[in-house]
């Protein structure tokens, strides 16, 4: 099984007052989700008044490339909307490393990968 979890807050300007720069690029944002959405995936975009944000939610039998979906995903938010930022913890129940997860972490257009120390090892922090 591989699963994820994790938000993005989607912001092309932080000290921007005006939203329409803003607009277009959800609404370009929007035009790509569609295809990322499936039975066991969910990312919708929130806006929770004028705050945009992203969950990104997945339970899928195997990981089958969806990690690297996600993090395709993941730059064209970082190019479209610059000043996005969030995390995104992931588990690959049949990798090498399944009993730890990871986290994606999006800030200031770039990507970064690190092992967690919150929930890992999954067995015995979180698994019995």
């Amino acid at each position: 099984m591989f699963e994820y979890k994790g938000w993005i807050t989607l912001e092309f300007d932080p000290y921007e007052e005006d939203f329409t720069k803003l607009k277009e690029q959800i609404s370009l944002l929007e035009n790509t989700l569609h295809t990322f959405n499936t039975f066991s995936q969910f990312s919708t975009i929130i806006n929770c008044n004028e705050s945009y944000i992203l969950p990104l939610i997945g339970v899928l039998n195997h990981e089958n490339g969806i990690l690297e979906e996600m993090k395709a995903l993941l730059r064209y938010i970082g190019e479209i909307l610059p000043a996005s930022y969030g995390v995104v913890y992931y588990r690959d129940h049949e990798g090498s490393s399944s009993n730890n997860y990871f986290i994606i972490r999006l800030s200031k257009g770039k990507l970064e990968e690190f092992a967690d120390n919150i929930l890992s090892p999954c067995f015995p922090i979180i698994e019995n």
